[in-house]
């Protein structure tokens, strides 16, 4: 059996946590530090200035973590349109809705690369999107212009060529959420959505733009909070091994990274003890567990975790496999030989031909070159 330090160590892998301010608060720093965390994620309390970003990212990966241990990710939820947590000078780009509505897979490669560079440019390696919801039902109060159609094929091609765009540039792309959110009348940011779609319905619609952004070597794909009994009549999405594990890791064959949607939203958080969903959410399937860090860092969820592994309810082995995808992906994102250069940050954004392509999106101007399969 390992030690408890070697758990430990693998255990801090699994988490990414939000934090307060423009630089790592000092009780964080040592949070990072003594847990080895694998990453960290930014919102708008963590956004001034290009440079301030780009600072804040060195800081993390530089003067954080305990020598030897591994770089962070460094995350962000930056879809464009409604979920856009970096304005000016970063440039401003339409929902979702209108690349759908436009039906450009150069377009909307073109457009992941973009958001890639700007935020590569500032220490971000993973950008939780695109969403690949099909938009079914249109009272969603979650999804609407989130996503790129009401046609599964619309949201997989489009999908697709987003999350190729954002790898070519070095950033994680994470599709969401798993296995649909489209058709739910409730937030899950507010409340536990219910859906009863069957295999075969789900198979039809909500599955198709998974299957193609799988396909196209997706780094993530992020969980729903949702329930549905037709899936599993007791847990939702991101607890539920039949949904993670038997449906997306197996029988749909996705070998990368699954990742929680935030943890502490109330879809979870109301309805299970959060120390308890933190397991069951590793036990489900996931890799890496979100944590916006409002109720403070999830020290406690780690130490169940580890006490899980200890008493054999998560083996080992099953904890090594995902530490192993993670440091898989991290070779080919997170390595940085040096920090960024403060001075150069600003020529990789808000340029005129990234305003140009947000004024494309924005008319549903369609390339006069493209051809049918162009990116797609």
């Amino acid at each position: 059996m390992a030690n408890h330090k070697h758990i430990q160590q693998l255990v801090g892998q699994l988490f990414i946590v939000g934090f307060d301010g423009f630089s790592v608060p000092i009780a964080f720093k040592r949070f990072i530090a003594e847990s080895n965390l694998g990453g960290v994620i930014y919102f708008e309390g963590n956004v001034q200035s290009p440079t301030q970003l780009a600072e804040l990212s060195n800081e993390i990966q530089f003067s954080c973590r305990a020598k030897g241990s591994p770089p962070l990710v460094v995350s962000i939820d930056h879809e464009g349109g409604k979920v856009t947590r970096l304005v000016k000078p970063f440039t401003k780009f339409p929902g979702n809705d209108y690349i759908g509505d436009l039906g450009s897979p150069k377009v909307a490669f073109q457009f992941g690369m973009v958001i890639g560079k700007e935020l590569k440019a500032i220490g971000v390696n993973m950008n939780c999107a695109p969403v690949v919801d099909v938009n079914s039902n249109p009272e969603s109060p979650i999804i609407g212009s989130r996503a790129f159609s009401k046609d599964p094929e619309v949201c997989g091609r489009m999908g697709s060529a987003v999350c190729r765009g954002l790898q070519k540039m070095g950033v994680m792309a994470v599709a969401k959420h798993f296995p649909g959110h489209g058709g739910t009348t409730e937030d899950s940011h507010l409340a536990l959505p219910v859906v009863t779609k069957t295999m075969e319905q789900l198979d039809e619609l909500e599955l198709i733009p998974f299957k193609r952004v799988i396909k196209s070597r997706v780094e993530g794909v992020m969980t729903a909070h949702i329930m549905n009994r037709n899936l599993d009549p007791e847990y939702p999405a991101t607890l539920s091994k039949a949904t993670l594990t038997d449906l997306l890791r197996t029988k749909m064959r996705f070998s990368r990274l699954i990742i929680s949607d935030d943890l502490e939203m109330k879809a979870i958080a109301d309805k299970w003890d959060p120390i308890r969903s933190a397991v069951l959410a590793v036990q489900a399937g996931c890799d890496m567990l979100i944590y916006k860090g409002e109720a403070g860092v999830p020290q406690a969820q780690i130490d169940a975790i580890i006490v899980a592994v200890e008493k054999g309810e998560i083996p080992l082995a099953q904890l090594e496999q995902k530490v192993v995808r993670i440091q898989t992906a991290k070779k080919a994102y997170c390595e940085q030989k040096e920090p960024i250069d403060i001075t150069e940050v600003g020529q990789y954004i808000g340029q005129p031909d990234h305003a140009k392509l947000a004024d494309i999106i924005t008319k549903k101007e369609k390339p006069a070159d493209e051809g049918p399969e162009d990116f797609g």
